[in-house]
């Protein structure tokens, strides 16, 4: 369930931040879509770690580590998996290049991986997990503006902080799962 409803926000978001950013409207539907399959690859990744309360080990988290590339092996083959392949391979990159699976770095990230990852964050930030609490949207909004240029795209953040602080995330932030 909760993943259902993390799919659901982080698809919203995405395309409020396209459509903030002056994306077109076909480009911004297909990053939608990418938004809702972007964790496809969690089903290959036992219960057991995904709702784990504690602290995952070094081991665990590599293991989670390995869904981006389990959601591409699903897609593989699928007529339509060019509309998501990026979004659901690459939303862990970042532009610094510390991100996961391939390292990439700045423009190299697909704009949708981009969209994708911010909204993916956000999301993680203000939800409750089993193991924390979510903070409130003020603060996770203020951690992506000090994150930005290296976990997140420098526009595209600035971008989601004017929709979080105009009001526009909180009815998708409060949707239950």
């Amino acid at each position: 369930p909760y993943t259902g409803g993390h799919l659901w926000r982080v698809s919203r978001y995405a395309a409020l931040l396209c459509e903030r950013a002056g994306i077109g409207t076909e480009e911004c539907a297909r990053i939608a879509i990418g938004g809702f399959l972007h964790d496809l690859g969690k089903v290959g990744i036992p219960d057991a770690i995904l709702r784990k309360r504690e602290k995952l080990s070094d081991a665990e988290y590599a293991v989670i580590k390995t869904h981006p590339n389990v959601g591409a092996r699903m897609l593989a083959g699928h007529p339509l998996a060019g509309l998501v392949l990026d979004a659901v391979l690459l939303h862990h990159e970042t532009p610094d290049g510390r991100g996961y699976p391939q390292g990439l770095s700045g423009s190299d990230v697909p704009l949708a991986a981009r969209i994708v990852g911010l909204c993916d964050a956000f999301d993680a930030m203000t939800s409750t997990r089993p193991y924390r609490a979510g903070m409130p949207i003020p603060d996770a909004l203020k951690q992506i503006e000090a994150a930005a240029g290296r976990q997140f795209d420098t526009t595209l953040a600035a971008h989601f902080v004017e929709l979080g602080r105009a009001g526009l995330l909180a009815h998708i932030a409060g949707h239950s799962d």
